[in-house]
């Protein structure tokens, strides 16, 4: 029996039809919230975005913003950071943990032949107009070749062709805009910004920068006047103490001509002089950075990618950076899920399951940047475990950081003889079949009964190969260094001893030289202790 407890504690059944009703059917819709508009009998759901509504624009006015060089530059800088990642790929689809089937794989192929003729660049730098323009509708265009639906084009329609009715669906406006009418679901993907029930339009982010444009072309237009009238120097004349008002107005208009030519007439007794303005339009100047930040802001989320200054530190602008690097990744992430929503439907048009509802479909192809591996954090990682006592072998090397085998050599590989993995140490003349001479690998093979006099002579020798370093620098220290040595009864003991005293007396670069000595030694001293552990 199912059904649900109400607070009341009384039990419903689901089974009963008005309950089943009450929880299949939508509730909150616009009509009922009191939501329903004029516009809305015409069959379109009004733009709800504020900005333009209060200019009385439609969206297409924010093609005219990218003339500015600001908005221009921002666009374009955080674009490229999606379309300079170079290395994608479509895998065939599969349940979690299970290879795909032939079919998958089949039409994974498929679609990534038809991707062959499609300017992919064109394509992603329509879908990340999504955040700029709240969405991008691409239309798909499909043509019949041998039995199924080939993809022949992907393209990215202007937004201000669609819109959507009172239920959230797509429709396309039709002749003059005055004909909407909704769109087939497989025709259409629709990448959308931040799109909710109540804006399926999408954030649009170009909408915030119309009111900054504006206010910015203003304060620029100002700043010329100003620079024009002020920029050059003043002519300005002193006339006699009786001259007329006659040969006033013939002395200025010598010195007009004189911001011509440098060359006036002026009459006897006259003086002239140049004045140069004091001020240089720095609040005209400042009122056109306010608000290139405040584009940059909006687009990109901070604003020292685009412009250092003065006064601003690397650590800051590596912070903002790391801000746009946070848009990037989501602008990826929309590239991303626009490519699978784009197999989804390839799959659906041409699987039996859309065509007759008796088969189940394929699993659609998965699409997915290839990202490069991060070497740096591989390094930490190796790093913290070795400081840990784990010692690597070359295999390691060459699986996770792809080297090759004949371009590098482990520390200690010189002396010992172990740094070839195929028996290339092997002596000269003999065979695999022939027995070597047993000789005494140096710090690995001592006997048993010499175990404890093995281990202080390995402790010995490792501070005799640290002392010189050292023991210049801080002979107090080193006195600790030998006394930790004589006390310890293990390489464990002496390792924690060291550590102990490390950074009481050492800078930190020192302490890493020191203590990067101290590790390739309990690495070699693990190997020793491997190496006994089987007499």
């Amino acid at each position: 029996m199912n059904g649900l407890y109400l607070s009341s504690g009384e039990f419903v059944e689901f089974s009963k039809s008005n309950e089943r009703g009450a929880l299949t059917a939508e509730l909150a819709t616009r009509q009922r919230a009191g939501g329903y508009s004029p516009a809305m009998a015409l069959g379109s759901l009004p733009d709800p975005d504020l900005v333009l509504r209060k200019r009385g624009d439609g969206v297409a006015v924010l093609d005219d913003l990218m003339a500015d060089d600001e908005v221009t530059q921002a666009v374009q800088g955080r674009k490229l950071m999606t379309l300079n990642k170079r290395q994608y790929q479509f895998v065939p689809g599969a349940p979690a943990g299970a290879e795909p089937e032939a079919e998958a794989v089949k039409l994974c192929d498929s679609l990534v032949r038809d991707f062959e003729d499609i300017d992919m660049d064109v394509l992603f730098s329509g879908i990340l107009d999504a955040p700029y323009y709240g969405m991008t509708p691409i239309e798909l265009t499909f043509a019949p070749d041998g039995g199924r639906l080939k993809l022949v084009q992907v393209e990215p329609k202007p937004v201000e062709w669609f819109t959507f009715n009172d239920t959230n669906q797509l429709q396309f406006r039709g002749e003059f805009f005055s004909n909407p009418a909704p769109v087939h679901p497989y025709k259409f993907v629709l990448v959308r910004h931040f799109s909710t029930y109540k804006n399926p339009y999408g954030l649009r982010l170009l909408s915030r920068c119309l009111w900054p444009v504006a206010f910015k072309r203003g304060g620029i237009e100002f700043w010329t006047r100003f620079c024009e009238k002020f920029g050059q120097p003043w002519m300005l004349g002193t006339a006699g103490q009786n001259a007329t008002q006659a040969e006033m107005n013939t002395m200025a208009a010598n010195l007009a001509s004189m911001v011509q030519d440098a060359v006036a007439v002026v009459p006897s007794g006259a003086k002239v002089e140049a004045l140069q303005f004091s001020g240089k339009g720095e609040a005209h100047s400042s009122y056109v950075q306010h608000w290139d930040k405040a584009i940059n802001k909006v687009l990109k989320g901070q604003t020292l990618t685009s412009d250092m200054g003065s006064g601003h530190s690397n650590a800051a602008a590596q912070t903002h950076y790391g801000v746009l690097e946070d848009y990037a990744a989501a602008d990826a992430q929309l590239v991303v899920t626009a490519m699978n929503n784009i197999a989804w439907t390839y799959t659906k048009v041409n699987t039996p399951d859309a065509v007759n509802k008796r088969l189940r479909s394929a699993f659609s192809p998965i699409f997915s940047y290839i990202e490069p591996e991060d070497y740096k954090e591989r390094v930490e990682l190796d790093k913290g475990l070795s400081s840990l006592g784990v010692t690597f072998k070359k295999q390691h090397f060459v699986q996770k950081y792809a080297l090759a085998e004949e371009e590098f050599t482990l520390k200690g590989e010189e002396d010992s003889g172990a740094g070839n993995l195929h028996g290339e140490n092997k002596k000269k003349g003999t065979s695999d079949n022939e027995k070597q001479p047993e000789e005494k690998e140096e710090n690995f093979a001592a006997p048993e009964e010499e175990k404890p006099d093995a281990i202080q002579q390995q402790i010995d020798t490792f501070v005799e190969s640290v002392l010189p370093d050292v023991v210049t620098q801080n002979e107090k220290f080193m006195r600790q260094v030998q006394a930790a040595a004589e006390n310890a009864e293990s390489w464990e003991d002496m390792q924690l001893l060291l550590e102990e005293l490390v950074p009481q007396d050492m800078t930190e670069d020192e302490q890493a030289a020191f203590m990067s000595k101290v590790l390739n030694g309990a690495a070699m001293f693990g190997q020793y202790a491997a190496g006994n552990s089987d007499d």
